[in-house]
């Protein structure tokens, strides 16, 4: 009995172990339980070397390697939120992913093609493909698709889009000059009728049609005021005559004299802060042109010592008295920005004049002879994205630096050519970085009543 137990024994245990050697082989395939389901793509690199970019105008555009992308997680989208630039073709590059190990990437084209990825491959973006990652599991149903998006400027960020603006904001018929200005949300036009009257025209500024233009009679002030004058400054409106005499309106329609020595009125010439902003004038003293500041047209400061010259006060020779164009620069946080320029349109010295709040004394200083246009041109200039501009004859010129070197505008920025050629327009850049540009006197001689808008396209809002 015991050797019968004994054999029983000796059996079982041979067997335990000749199964034990048939499992033992390097096919064997171990399965984790561990093994992760995560599919996620963290960030997205690109190369650049790759990358084809053309464009209009030749500029150099950013490398593709330092663009940044965004990773939307619930859409499972990839995308970069700063647009590629204008006309940038895409090509085949390498992309380089963060992930954790996934068993499997694959690349999913349009025309349904699934082209495994082995990491090292440049990838066709051409072709708009999504990626797909299969995690470390394995597992199909955990696996995520991602569309990646890059993202291209369908327009030139650096062009200026002119728009005619038809229907209510045309010029009335009544109309023989004009000056516009804007005050808060409605366009004020100042004008001088066919009937040889002053009448104040206004608009809102988001008017549609059939809205037009509002006609009120202008009283208080002679229809010989100088439209080129008119100016607001602290919610009211200023203008002088051809005798020198200056008017004040809070409405634009019912105006006072409030001085009869007023030669120019030049622009807003801005303080360390506005508060201390003031109207910088022309006024005379003794037979002698000098500047003065006043804040109500009624009190005239002279300025009793300006930079420019030894004589204390005197407006410098060959300054613009008369037929010039100003622009008020407003930089609170550097000073030697904070200018009002007057740039000479009739004068045969062509000059940009710079005038700034100094320390008890007014700098006055004139830059080199401008020779890239006539100055016997009705010149408009206009403050827009950081530079001055001049029109003159329906050419662009600009600088950023008060004058002191001019350039011609680049072939972005021109006029259409269905803009009229014209003088002595009224050009207002609004709070939405609109250019707007009222009537004019064509090259017969005939007030234009077209209005036109323009803006570059990067500073739409």
């Amino acid at each position: 009995m015991k050797l019968e137990q004994i054999t029983k024994l000796l059996f079982v245990a041979f067997s335990v172990v000749t199964l034990a050697s048939c499992n033992d082989n390097s096919t064997t395939t171990y399965v984790t339980e561990d093994a992760s389901a995560n599919a996620q793509i963290y960030s997205l690199k690109l190369s650049a070397s790759l990358l084809y970019a053309s464009s209009i105008d030749s500029v150099n555009f950013p490398v593709l390697a330092k663009t940044r992308f965004s990773i939307d997680q619930f859409q499972s989208l990839i995308y970069n939120p700063d647009s590629l630039p204008y006309k940038t073709r895409l090509t085949k590059y390498l992309p380089v992913f963060t992930y954790e190990n996934p068993s499997k990437i694959e690349v999913l084209y349009p025309n349904d093609s699934v082209v495994a990825w082995n990491t090292s491959d440049s990838i066709d973006f051409s072709l708009y493909p999504r990626i797909k990652v299969t995690p470390a599991n394995g597992n199909a149903n955990d696996a995520r698709t991602y569309t990646i998006d890059i993202r291209i400027h369908k327009v030139d960020p650096d062009s200026l889009v002119w728009t005619n603006v038809t229907g209510s904001f045309e010029l009335p018929n009544t109309i023989k000059q004009q000056k516009t200005l804007l005050a808060g949300s409605v366009f004020h036009m100042f004008s001088i009728d066919n009937d040889n009257k002053f009448y104040l025209h206004t608009i809102a500024k988001t008017a549609t049609s059939p809205s037009s233009w509002t006609k009120v009679a202008v009283t208080g002030i002679p229809a010989s005021v100088k439209l080129e004058s008119i100016t607001s400054f602290n919610g009211k409106f200023y203008a002088i005559d051809a005798d020198g005499k200056a008017y004040a309106s809070i409405d634009g329609t019912t105006w006072g004299i409030k001085n009869n020595n007023v030669q120019s009125i030049l622009g807003v010439l801005p303080g360390k802060e506005a508060a201390k902003d003031s109207l910088l004038v022309v006024t005379k003293r003794l037979e002698e042109p000098v500047f003065a500041k006043t804040s109500d047209m009624q009190s005239l400061r002279i300025v009793e010592n300006i930079s420019y010259s030894k004589e204390s006060n005197k407006v410098p020779d060959g300054f613009p008295v008369q037929g010039f164009a100003s622009v008020t620069n407003y930089d609170r946080s550097n000073l030697n920005r904070n200018i009002l320029a007057v740039t000479a349109a009739h004068s045969s010295s062509n000059l940009t004049w710079s005038l700034r709040e100094g320390d008890g004394k007014l700098e006055v200083e004139s830059n080199q002879k401008n020779t890239l246009f006539d100055p016997s041109e009705s010149i408009r200039t206009f403050l827009y994205d950081g530079y001055i501009y001049a029109l003159t004859r329906n050419l662009l010129y600009k600088t950023s630096s008060f004058g002191v070197k001019w350039i011609a505008a680049s072939a972005k920025e021109e006029f259409t050519l269905a803009m009229p050629v014209a003088s002595k327009q009224s050009i207002i850049v609004d709070s939405d970085n609109y250019i707007w540009i009222f009537g004019g006197i064509d090259t017969s001689n005939s007030l234009v009543r077209q209005v036109w808008k323009g803006r570059i396209n990067r500073l739409a809002h």
